[in-house]
């Protein structure tokens, strides 16, 4: 029994050791391939412009009126989005990242739009 339980306790103690691992080598990997520096960037033209971004690498630019822009990054690698929004009346909410809104573009023109993604690793 208790050699049981000693095996259990090192298996565990292993599988949290090693996630530990994982994460601080993926921590030096961003701090070593970006620098440090990060860079969010937004331009608003036009009035009743809002943006609220959570996200360490971004450009936005929103041209019209009453604009709304919301976006989350859930990961630590940023995804550098660009995001251009032209026209009046639009919402765009973009919740999450992975692979596939790596160095995306996202262009949206007219009035009266509504785009909502999210995506989930």
């Amino acid at each position: 029994m208790k050699t049981i339980l000693f095996v259990i306790g090192i298996l565990i103690f292993g599988i949290t050791h090693s996630q530990t691992i994982s994460e601080a080598e993926l921590l030096n990997y961003i701090s070593i391939n970006s620098g440090g520096v990060y860079d969010t960037q937004v331009i608003q033209m036009g009035n009743y412009n809002s943006a609220e971004i959570q996200a360490q690498q971004i450009s936005l630019t929103q041209s019209g009126e009453f604009q709304q822009f919301y976006y989350t990054e859930t990961s630590l690698v940023p995804s550098n989005l660009n995001v251009n929004v032209e026209g009046n009346n639009n919402y765009v909410e973009i919740y999450g990242n992975n692979q596939i809104m790596d160095n995306i573009t996202i262009n949206i023109e007219g009035d009266n739009r509504n785009v909502i993604i999210r995506n989930y690793p």
